[in-house]
């Protein structure tokens, strides 16, 4: 008796843990994410686009690296941040989702020597859709920001 009790108990317990662990997923899952590509840009003898990176930014240069990839996850008032490779820091944050399902965010980089914020731009992005942002001299380039909003 005392075995099939301690049994029925285990497996309940492993439910409730299941659920919990599901509950969270589904929670996390509903939580839009800012897929941001760091990518150095510059001119070069020989047009090169990184394969990670997908289609070419529209902007002058014409060499391309991925230089890191990060998923933020955005709830609406908190910060997202990641480190860049010019040791600045990029900062989005969630201010709103529209009726028609469009996300307003703020997007900011780290002063240089780490004293607070400057803010790049304000943008109302439609999900999915990749905007730019950057242009900051880096080893005879410039580091670009792609960034879409994934829900």
């Amino acid at each position: 008796m005392k075995s099939i009790y301690r049994r029925s108990l285990g497996v309940a317990a492993v439910a409730f843990g299941c659920a919990l662990f599901t509950g969270g997923n589904a929670e996390a899952q509903n939580v839009p994410k800012a897929d941001v590509f760091v990518i150095h840009a510059t001119q070069c003898d020989k047009p090169n686009v990184d394969p990670g990176i997908g289609e070419a930014p529209p902007l002058k240069y014409n060499c391309y690296k991925l230089l890191d990839r990060k998923q933020l996850p955005l709830t609406k008032g908190a910060p997202g941040n990641m480190t860049l490779v010019n040791n600045r820091t990029f900062q989005v944050v969630l201010n709103d989702t529209t009726p028609d399902k469009r996300y307003k965010i703020t997007a900011s980089i780290s002063q240089p020597g780490g004293n607070g914020f400057n803010k790049l731009a304000d943008i109302t992005a439609d999900p999915n859709k990749r905007f730019y942002l950057g242009g900051f001299a880096h080893q005879g380039g410039a580091i670009v920001l792609a960034i879409s909003i994934v829900p």
